[in-house]
């Protein structure tokens, strides 16, 4: 059998429409853009939208723009009528939406359509159909407002293949609305809305008057809308960009869905790869891994440049100078984003509450409602046990090793502590209180001549009995009351029951410790400083002394030569350590008599005073006393001397500053280019500072700490007990 070649033939007209109109309407989504930048066009201030099963059903639009001429309806679903050009040369210059006069034309081939138009000078709205880009009969006159309404039913009803190959409804009426929302975002003083057939409330309504943000707030929601920062770029005349505005995210924006880039060049929404590509690279300099940016860009390029009719639905366009506009844009969102990464705010979960406390001014009463106030339970009720609610420590049981002292640098004493208060509004009224006593430490030596600049000292205790004096003035007490007000209830009780676990890093200052069924990590450096600033006010103007006494090859002498403390500080200038050793002689008496900082010397030789005390906040506990130079510094440079309240507090906070523990820069004891008396010294402070937390520090934090509401968070959980359970079955 003789195989002969096919004859070509010319095809039907009512196919090569329905394979155009294939091209430019893919889905309803397509067909609502193109309806929807008519009506941009033509002036509308105002665009509702109606959908049916994903705009398959029903597609309806209705605008209050400049509506159709009568005259022109009979062309007006025919291929390659239009009024925004004449001649191709018009492209060049071009600044609407529309301008091939295909979309109403394709529509009407694969769907039924429907428009009732009125404009500014006609006395009544004219309605008519089209299929197959033809009007069907006479326009009629009907009742109707100015602008047009186009209603399109039926869509794909003759392409059956392209209805098959189409999502749900609910997929074609969620790009219905993305789509919707991005032109919403970039039209500005153009309301939109859009909703279901049948529903009382829109899907997506956007005011005439919204601001940009506003909008995207209603399109995207909050957490994009408060996390946006506005963009744009100067003029670039060479490559004809004229402006390039928007809003992008800022880096504090966690978001892990993508969201494609909104780009308008010349007013069209149209997709840029290289764009995208260039900034989404920029964002992921900055964005921790997994987080997702939001990208608004409007670009005006001068009409001559740009090439819009490259792709049938539009979403493509092309112009010149593309790589070097991209590169410009991208380089300027750097810059932006660079200015803002000097501070990120990451969202954190706080494990307590934030109830204010109220403590009772009697101690008793206090500790008893604070702590022990265990709900009541039935004792007739059988509670079956469950292991992964069982709390297995005691925290008021105290470990073996509590009655064992470090050897290499302990501690005498001839009288015990007296008993700590959990309340700094009124004072203890036992008789012990009243016999508090003051400690002495009468034997140190203070040196930093070592290599590594550390000072050394011995100590011993000297106990002087003295009569407690009784502070009546009113700042103190008022500073007592804001330690009361500003007290965390959950959290004080948390550290008031806690089983110390150890240190986890000494140059992070972290410790663990376990709360009921809870493993907890607490930032100690912020802990000791909220203990000691209580402690300062609590045991105001009743401080022990520590006694400081420089030794040298050939005799001890009392003090410590404040000028040259102060000079050990390279930054500082002789002028501002004369300046500071006046101020603190100046105060001497108060600093005495409220503090126990002891200052001693002749006003006329100010390179001469000493430093003889400091005050002893903590028994067993020395500060670090190689923070002493920048302690007397900040005291002569940071406190409002005139003010008593400013003055005082200033002061405590700075002692309890003072106070906070080193930190102890980590050595990698398996390195062997690391020397070994570095890893010796390391291993000291590590054992010395592991020691003092446990058997000093944490115990007067059970006994005496009000846990405030800001060190709420340098509280973190890290694991508990029913989530162990889940994940491994048992413990």
């Amino acid at each position: 059998m003789e195989n002969h070649p096919a004859r070509i033939r010319q095809l039907d007209a009512s196919v090569v429409n329905k394979i155009a109109a294939g091209e430019i309407i893919i889905a309803p989504v397509n067909a609502l853009k193109e309806m929807m930048e008519n009506s941009i066009d033509a002036g509308s201030t105002n665009i509702d939208i109606l959908i049916k099963d994903g705009g398959l059903k029903i597609l309806q639009i209705t605008d209050n723009g400049s509506g159709i001429d009568k005259k022109d309806l009979p062309i007006l679903c025919e291929r390659f009528t239009t009024s925004k050009l004449s001649a191709y040369e018009d492209l060049n210059s071009l600044k609407t939406y529309g301008f091939r006069g295909e979309a109403l034309a394709s529509i009407s081939h694969i769907a039924r359509v429907t428009v009732t138009t009125k404009t500014k000078d006609d006395p009544c709205a004219w309605k008519v159909s089209y299929a197959d880009g033809k009007m069907i009969g006479e326009p009629k006159p009907t009742a109707g407002k100015d602008g047009t309404a186009i209603l399109v039913e039926d869509l794909f009803f003759n392409v059956q293949s392209r209805l098959r190959a189409l999502r749900s409804p609910s997929d074609e009426y969620a790009k219905v609305l993305d789509c919707v929302g991005r032109y919403a975002i970039h039209s500005k003083n153009v309301g939109f809305s859009c909703k279901k057939f049948g529903d009382s409330q829109y899907s997506l309504n956007v005011g005439v008057d919204s601001t940009t943000q506003e909008r995207i707030r209603t399109v995207f929601g909050g957490n994009v809308a408060s996390n946006i920062l506005e963009f744009n770029t100067h003029k670039l005349e060479e490559y004809g960009l004229e402006a390039a505005i928007g809003q992008v995210s800022n880096l504090n924006f966690n978001n892990k869905k993508h969201i494609p880039p909104i780009f308008f060049i010349n007013n069209r929404l149209v997709t840029c790869d290289p764009l995208r590509r260039s900034l989404n690279q920029i964002y992921s300099l900055y964005l921790p891994k997994g987080n997702k940016s939001f990208i608004y860009l409007g670009l005006m390029i001068r009409p001559d440049l740009v090439d819009v009719n490259v792709h049938p639905t539009k979403r493509e366009v092309r112009f010149l100078h593309e790589t070097e506009i991209t590169e410009y844009i991208s380089t300027k969102l750097q810059d932006t984003l660079s200015d803002i990464d000097t501070s990120r705010s990451f969202q954190t979960t706080s494990i307590f509450s934030q109830k204010p406390l109220s403590v009772a001014n009697d101690l008793g009463k206090a500790h008893a409602k604070l702590l022990n106030n265990p709900p009541v339970t039935s004792i007739s009720n059988k509670i079956k046990r469950q292991e992964n609610k069982l709390v297995r420590i005691d925290a008021s049981q105290a470990k073996l090793s509590n009655y064992l002292k470090p050897t290499d640098y302990s501690f005498e004493a001839t009288q015990e502590e007296s008993s700590q208060e959990r309340s700094l509004t009124q004072p203890e009224k036992s008789e012990q209180r009243k016999k508090a006593t003051s400690v002495a430490l009468s034997s140190s030596s203070f040196q930093g001549d070592d290599a590594n600049g550390n000072f050394h000292y011995t100590t011993s205790y000297t106990s002087i009995p003295k009569e407690r004096t009784t502070v009546n003035l009113i700042s103190i007490k008022k500073l007592r009351k804001e330690v009361d007000d500003n007290t965390h209830r959950e959290l004080t009780n948390t550290f008031a029951n806690l089983t110390y676990i150890g240190v986890v890093d000494e140059q992070r200052r972290l410790a663990s410790f376990q709360y009921d069924l809870k493993l907890l990590l607490v930032d100690y450096g912020s802990l000791c400083n909220e203990l000691f600033y209580q402690i300062g006010l609590t045991d105001f103007a009743n401080f022990g002394k520590i006694e400081l006494m420089t030794k040298t090859k050939v005799s001890e002498q009392r003090g410590l030569s404040i000028f040259e403390t102060l000079s050990s500080i390279p930054e500082t200038s002789e002028e501002k350590n004369r300046e500071i050793v006046s101020v603190l002689w100046s105060m001497r008496e108060m600093l005495d008599e409220y503090f126990s900082i002891e200052i001693e010397g002749d006003e006329n030789a100010l390179s001469e005073m000493k430093l003889v005390a400091l005050p002893l906040l903590l028994k067993d506990y020395m500060p670090p006393l190689a923070k002493l130079p920048f302690f007397l510094y900040r005291l002569g440079t940071k406190i409002n001397w005139t003010e008593e309240i400013e003055c005082l507090n200033g002061i405590l906070q700075q002692i309890a500053l003072f106070y906070i523990p080193e930190i102890i820069e980590q050595v990698d004891l398996n390195d062997e280019a690391v020397d070994q008396n570095a890893k010796i010294e390391y291993l000291k402070k590590s054992e010395k500072m592991a020691n003092v937390l446990e058997h000093v520090i944490f115990p007067v934090i059970k006994k005496r700490l009000l846990a405030s509401k800001k060190i709420s968070g340098d509280v973190i959980e890290v694991a508990n007990l029913p989530g162990l359970y889940k994940v491994f079955e048992r413990c």
